[in-house]
């Protein structure tokens, strides 16, 4: 009776395909409940990154469509908000049309959508609905975001 050991094919094959499995459901896992990622601003045609920064999420505008805002990418829009429910963080908001910051509030509506709400005095509201980027979008504003950070 031949011993199996960690050599033998099928224990490989089946780590493999475990491994493969796990590395293809992590992503998918974490679009679902986390906003990390590129996000579009329709009505200005802007992309943010959120990002994870010291366990806190910060977000900045990595992409602008007009030639004449270029200046304004790398701005940090969401500096340090924190997890207040499932699928909601607050923090301090970034205006850059006023220069005013505002108590914000996103919220993650589904994998592909969430919604920033900024309020002054907490009673003065306003809120937009941002579209995660495809893919292709998503790849063009972070090779501008590099080239904006270097």
């Amino acid at each position: 009776m031949r011993s199996r050991g960690v050599f033998d094919l099928p224990w490989r094959r089946r780590f493999a395909a475990a491994a493969l499995f796990a590395i293809m459901a992590a992503p998918a896992a974490h679009a679902g409940g986390e906003p990390y990622g590129t996000w579009l601003r329709p009505e200005a045609g802007q992309q943010f990154s959120f990002y994870d920064c010291g366990g806190l999420l910060c977000a900045k505008l990595i992409s602008v469509r007009n030639a004449e805002d270029q200046h304004a990418i790398g701005t940090v829009i969401l500096r340090g908000a924190t997890r207040s429910g499932p699928k909601e963080w607050r923090g301090k908001l970034y205006n850059a049309k006023d220069g005013n910051v505002y108590d914000g509030v996103i919220t993650l509506k589904s994998a592909n959508e969430l919604t920033l709400k900024g309020c002054l005095w907490g009673v003065l509201c306003k809120g937009e609905t941002w579209r995660r980027a495809t893919a292709t979008a998503g790849a063009k504003a972070s090779d501008k975001a590099q080239d904006a950070d270097e």
